[in-house]
């Protein structure tokens, strides 16, 4: 049962179990959808039979029911009120596995309706391929939203048929994304599209400059830099509404969801007067299309109609503020996935509880120690407008992991993905939080891997095997610190406002360096950790951690930026077996953009 993630709310044991090879069989009527969800799982000889309450839907909305019952036995039943139910109850049998099990029944629906991922597809495009199987995974996960961020200063990603000239090379037709959401629904999931306004607006000036805010500098073309811009959509001009009107009835014409995002983050050049009529007036807007809309907790104001939903990013203060006002709020602010957070890190904020709490703990966290002044700057950036309290609160609907991709490239996705988001579908679903969380993560990408769906992070040593012992010891520095790099790093948390915006990337910068493919968490560096608490032998780890200094020289290519990770790494194992001190610190790095984490387990 180690690899059930989330953990179900009740499970009723039973004699020991194990699936057999052989077809797989569905007795009595079923609909085709789940005709089809039983093909996924492998031959293990199931016999099911399904019990569903509601008439198939072609498309799950936001208060649908995902509650299962699933009986395991010579027959295993399935019940559920719906059919995304029982697509639940099918991942649940995929991550029980091959593996010998004692369970009887399973009865499970989650706390929160909204469970989402937001994959930026612009500042790397992502393929339709990989969103595809980012789908799959999230199907294994019990995840329910796909937010799809499309637009942005560096591209446009929809194409248009009003405004064909504002698409990027890369970019999806109408058709493409219609068959993406027929395919997330047979998975029980919901497609949430995304048109960022009046602000990240770049790419759209490029094509119309007259759209600008007055007296900008209107842009040579989509921007190819990373950083908040000034290219910003003009609120009070009548064409750049009625373009924003023409495109969102195309969205709305693609994407059966009852919600559509407008964005509405970072226009920094536009006053917040004018921004605030310009939200009121989309969000009106999307209303009169028969759509809900949400937005950027930037959108929040005392004239923002009530029925429009916030999506809390910028820290604990976003989401009360939000409620507080009468708005629904889906909360994102502890979720970042491209901050490179290990998985406790984000799973230590429960959506409806005490975020502030949570983030003062986070400066005090091992492994982000050599970011804690960027860590208190991001907790005091943000504020918000003074509004009347609301007679009755908003509703927290959920949460959302946001996947930014300034460091994305498309074949990077499900390491950055799934090395983390299975800690987090539990925490969305609302499943308490358990001490065997690591281990169950580790045994659940090892199924999902087993049914083919999302292979292990091996990338990296892949390519270079003899440097193993190292590469999987290493993380990349957390928050915005690669991102930025030292000097803007430095201006930020300085007080010098946002820092320098001459950063080490943009969307040029080759993503196939070692600090690209490893996980963001080296799962190598908790077991190396555990056995060393425990007593346990550490002769293995000793030998690889020598070994891989003399590995790396023959890499001569990999020296200037692994030697001081490698030697860092050969003193620790010097010190594990008691031939050296060295203060724990100093060995943890930063080396340039890596970690050693190990070196923590050395205070203690």
């Amino acid at each position: 049962m180690t690899a059930l993630l989330p953990w179900p709310r009740a499970i009723v044991p039973g004699p020991e179990r194990q699936f057999a090879a052989g077809p797989n069989q569905i007795l009595g009527d079923c609909s085709q959808r789940l005709r089809q969800a039983v093909e996924w799982l492998p031959a293990w000889g199931l016999r099911l039979r399904f019990a569903v309450a509601e008439p198939a839907k072609a498309h799950p909305a936001l208060d649908d029911s995902y509650a299962y019952r699933l009986a395991i036995g010579e027959t295993t039943h399935i019940s559920a009120d719906t059919e995304w139910g029982a697509l639940a109850a099918l991942a649940t049998l995929a991550q029980l596995g091959q593996k010998p099990f004692e369970v009887a029944e399973i009865r499970d629906e989650p706390h929160y309706p909204w469970r989402g991922v937001m994959i930026d597809t612009v500042r790397h495009f992502i393929s339709l391929a990989t969103l595809r199987r980012t789908l799959d995974a999230m199907w294994f996960y019990k995840l329910n939203v796909l937010h799809i961020h499309l637009t942005d200063d560096q591209g446009f990603r929809f194409r248009s048929t009003a405004f064909p000239e504002l698409a990027s090379a890369a970019a999806y037709s109408a058709a493409e994304l219609r068959e993406l959401v027929g395919y997330a629904a047979d998975r029980g999931i919901r497609v949430v599209p995304e048109l960022d306004v009046p602000g990240h607006a770049t790419s759209w000036l490029a094509a119309h400059p007259e759209w600008a805010w007055p007296d900008a500098v209107p842009p040579t073309g989509p921007s190819t830099r990373f950083a908040v811009h000034d290219g910003c959509l003009d609120p009070d001009n009548p064409a750049v509404f009625a373009a924003v009107r023409s495109l969102f009835a195309e969205l709305a014409a693609v994407f059966p969801d009852e919600f559509l995002h407008f964005g509405g983050d970072e226009a920094v050049a536009v006053r917040h007067g004018a921004q605030a009529r310009f939200h009121m007036l989309v969000v009106r807007m999307v209303e009169s299309l028969g759509r809900r809309a949400i937005g950027w907790d930037e959108a929040l104001s005392a004239t923002l109609p009530r029925g429009c939903a916030i999506q809390a990013w910028r820290g604990a203060n976003a989401r009360d503020a939000a409620l507080d006002a009468g708005f629904d709020c889906v909360l994102s602010a502890p979720y970042y996935l491209d901050l490179f957070y290990p998985a406790d890190v984000h799973c230590a904020f429960e959506p409806s509880g005490d975020l502030a709490a949570a983030e003062r703990a986070m400066t005090e966290h091992p492994r982000l120690g050599h970011v804690r002044d960027g860590l208190r700057w991001m907790q005091g950036f943000a504020s918000f407008p003074e509004m009347p309290r609301a007679a009755t609160r908003g509703r927290l609907l959920g949460a959302e992991a946001c996947l930014w991709s300034e460091l994305v490239a498309d074949e990077l996705v499900d390491t950055r993905l799934w090395s983390r988001m299975p800690a987090l579908a539990e925490r969305f679903w609302g499943a308490p939080a358990r001490d065997d969380l690591y281990d169950r993560m580790a045994a659940s990408r090892r199924a999902l891997a087993e049914i083919d769906i999302v292979a292990e992070d091996r990338a990296a040593i892949e390519r270079y095997p003899a440097l193993a012992p190292l590469i999987e010891m290493l993380e990349p520095v957390k928050w915005y610190r690669r991102l930025l790099g030292e000097a803007a790093y430095v201006g930020r948390v300085s007080g010098i406002g946002r820092g320098s915006d001459a950063r080490p990337y943009d969307t040029g910068a080759p993503l196939n360096r070692i600090v690209d493919l490893i996980p963001p968490e080296s799962l190598a560096s908790r077991q190396a950790e555990a056995d060393l608490a425990a007593g346990a032998p550490m002769q293995d780890w000793i030998a690889g951690w020598r070994a891989q200094r003399d590995a790396l020289a023959a890499h001569p290519e990999l020296l200037a930026e692994l030697g001081p990770a490698s030697e860092a790494l050969a003193t620790i194992a010097e010190v594990v077996a008691g031939q050296e001190h060295a203060a724990p610190a100093a060995l943890a790095g930063p080396f340039g953009e890596y970690l050693l984490p190990i070196a923590y387990a050395l205070e203690g």
